[in-house]
């Protein structure tokens, strides 16, 4: 199996339902791995899926607010799909770190694996 993988994606973004996080943001991770078709040679980037435009995809889909994170990693899937015919699977995570829940340290998140085909 082929796989292209960004990790450790780090934004500061105003998605979520709390006044906090709508109003200054909150810091998210973001890893993505995409499984592509296995061919014994690539001989352009047509064939794979390209690191740079799947960077510009989730940063340009992050960039619109979201209450729910869901809807989210939803969006970056779909626009992922539409781009690159090669994907075959993907595991998309996002973490909010340090949400503003009281007593709480650490993260929460969604992740979504889910196949193309």
């Amino acid at each position: 199996m082929m796989h292209i993988f960004l990790q450790n994606l780090k934004w500061i973004g105003e998605h979520g339902v709390t006044e906090p996080e709508k109003n200054w943001g909150t810091t998210f991770i973001i890893n993505a791995t995409l499984q592509i078709e296995e061919k014994s040679r690539y001989d352009d980037l047509d064939q794979t899926a390209d690191y740079q435009s799947v960077h510009e995809i989730i940063k340009r889909e992050f960039s619109i607010r979201e209450s729910l994170l869901e809807n989210l990693v939803s969006r970056i899937y779909d626009r992922l799909v539409e781009s690159f015919p090669s994907i075959l699977h993907v595991d998309i995570s996002i973490a909010k770190e340090d949400p503003p829940i009281k007593g709480f340290s650490g993260r929460v998140g969604v992740h979504l694996k889910k196949a193309v085909r």
